[in-house]
């Protein structure tokens, strides 16, 4: 009877360290930042599969473009959810988003580099000195002689 009672004792709390140890998440780290590993999972899989929906709606298969867009798609996926850790249905839409936006996360960095660039630099860099900069090598090239008009 005592053993019985003390084995039972001894599997309940078995299963209360075991329910414990079961409800927190498996971590891994990533340059010393920790994220869960079933996010990072649901977002990588929502990411994959969007980007092969899209490779496949694409009437001409363009690798040279795509393999970097794929990549590129992934990692931008994956280090959002090591910065922001989000739970598990949000990793999931995160990644269906950042692969659908593909080749528009260029632009997306674009725009926003330029934003800090004018913010940081004195007058900024903006389009007016753009077009008066491709004005000027427009002019200096058209000034250089044509050496086939020359050669007659």
């Amino acid at each position: 009877m005592i053993i019985e009672r003390g084995a039972g004792a001894a599997a309940t709390g078995l299963l209360a360290v075991g329910a414990a140890t079961a409800a927190q998440p498996a971590t891994a780290s990533f340059f010393g930042m920790p994220f869960e590993i079933a996010t990072a999972i649901a977002a990588m899989f929502g990411c994959i599969v969007t980007r092969v929906i899209v490779g496949q709606s694409d009437k001409v298969s363009r690798w040279r473009v795509r393999v970097p867009i794929d990549v590129l798609s992934g990692g931008v996926t994956f280090f959002l959810v090591v910065a922001t850790r989000p739970s598990l249905l949000t990793a999931l839409v995160l990644g269906i988003t950042v692969a659908a936006l593909g080749a528009s996360i260029i632009k997306i960095a674009e725009v926003r580099g330029r934003k800090l660039i004018d913010a940081l630099l004195p007058g900024g860099v903006g389009d007016d000195d753009d077009e008066a900069g491709i004005a000027l090598a427009m002019d200096q090239l058209h000034r250089i002689p044509d050496p086939e008009k020359n050669s007659g």
